[in-house]
This record gives C-alpha cells, sequence and structure tokens, in this order.
C-alpha cells in the first residue's frame, strides 16, 4: 500500500472571480497545468474529523502556531481508492502523509470503525489510529471543490485555485445527491502557493500584482463557520 511524505511552504490567499480570472490567465502564459487540469478544473472532495471539542477547528480560530488536520479524500465520486491524509503545519510551513485505502475502508472510517488500521503498513496508517482511538475523532464538514493547478520544477512550486467551494454536514463520503451549500454563496477562490525552500521572485510578482487577500483560515474552517450559521 503506498505512502507518501511531503514538506514544503504553504500560503493561502482569498480572491474573488475576476481576480483569480486574471491570475488564471497570467500563471497560464508561464507554468504548465498539471495533467489532473489539462482539461479544465478537477474535482475534489475532502471529509475532514475533528475531536469532540473541535480542537484542529478551534486551533486554527485561535491562531495556533502548531495545528493538524485529518481527512479522507479521493478526486472521483465512484474511485475505488482513497487517501487517508494527515497535515501538519507550523507556520506557514506544512508537512503532509498520506496512505491510500479501498472504497470499504474508507467508508468504514467514516461510519466510525478504525480497528482496520492496525493492520495496515506504514507510520500513516498507525499515527491515524492513534487519533481516531485516543481523540475519538469523527467526520465533522464534507468540502467539494473544483481545483485548477499549475506546477514548476523551480523549487517545486504548485499554485492551485479552488472554486466553487462547497460543504455539508454529513459523513456521506461518496454520496452524489448531498444538498451542499457554497462557501460565500460560491463566489470565492482560495489561491493556495506550495513550493520548497523559496517562491521565484517573478511568481511572486505576478501574485503581488493581482493584490490577494491573505487567509488566516482554510476551507474547513470556512466550512465549518457556513455549517453553523
Amino acid at each position: 500500500m503506498a505512502e507518501w511524505k511531503v514538506q514544503r511552504h504553504e500560503e493561502k490567499y482569498r480572491l474573488s472571480a475576476p481576480q483569480a480570472a486574471e491570475l488564471e490567465l497570467m500563471l497560464s502564459a508561464l507554468l504548465q497545468k498539471d495533467r489532473y487540469s489539462a482539461n479544465g478544473a478537477y474535482f475534489i472532495r475532502s471529509l475532514y474529523f475533528d475531536t469532540a471539542d473541535d480542537a484542529d477547528y478551534n486551533d486554527k480560530l485561535i491562531g495556533a502556531d502548531r495545528r493538524q488536520k485529518l481527512r479522507l479524500r479521493l478526486y472521483h465520486l465512484d474511485s475505488p481508492a482513497v487517501k487517508l491524509e494527515i497535515k501538519n503545519k507550523t507556520g506557514s510551513l506544512s508537512y503532509k502523509q498520506s496512505t491510500t485505502l479501498t472504497r470499504a475502508q474508507a467508508l468504514a472510517l467514516a461510519n466510525g470503525d478504525c480497528e482496520f488500521l492496525l493492520d495496515l503498513p506504514g507510520d500513516t496508517a498507525r499515527r491515524a489510529y492513534t487519533f481516531f482511538r485516543r481523540e475519538q475523532r469523527r467526520p465533522t464538514a464534507l468540502v467539494d471543490y473544483d481545483r485548477t493547478a499549475f506546477t514548476s520544477p523551480v523549487a517545486q512550486v504548485r499554485i492551485t485555485l479552488d472554486r466553487n467551494i462547497r460543504a455539508a454536514k454529513t459523513s456521506d463520503l461518496f454520496g452524489a445527491g448531498c444538498p451542499m451549500f457554497g462557501v460565500h454563496s460560491g463566489g470565492v477562490c482560495v489561491l493556495e502557493v506550495k513550493f520548497d525552500a523559496f517562491l521565484p521572485g517573478y511568481l511572486r510578482g505576478v501574485l503581488t500584482s493581482v493584490g490577494p487577500a491573505k487567509m488566516s483560515i482554510g476551507k474547513y474552517e470556512l466550512a465549518r463557520h457556513l455549517l453553523a450559521g
């Protein structure tokens, strides 16, 4: 079973629809779209798990320097495989580890059964089991959005534009008919900029020219705020 570990810097910004369209045009002239975006934006769904006292959500709201997220992620509703991801962040430095689950295993987690994680190889499954058992994590938000991604081999830059962000308070990971609510009425675009040691100056200049607003919270926190209203 495949396992991945990635550490890099990550910055998040909020864009209006016109700003996002302008930035996408500029990035298209400078960078390559990743293979998933070759034919347009692609779908992402994440099911987030939090503690009984919403530790992850509250840590972000109070601005804790160290914070984490635990989620299941898929890219198509009939996908036979789902990623289990643990994401830790200190300041702007993000560390993510993930492993692949079967559809049945992902459903088991969504329904509160984590025992099978003990039988899986790798550190991700062991850490996730500890989180589920020790912290009694449960599903708190289902988040969908459409992503366009650009990449550069220099500093392993990856820039993504996430649009049509919507959320539901459900654990129905593979459900096609979940009633979803648009974050900021679906009009906000979240820009994520990821890189290893540095962001090349010409790309920093492009981003600055568009004038994005730096975000203090991410899509999970936006979704939780929406669903609490």
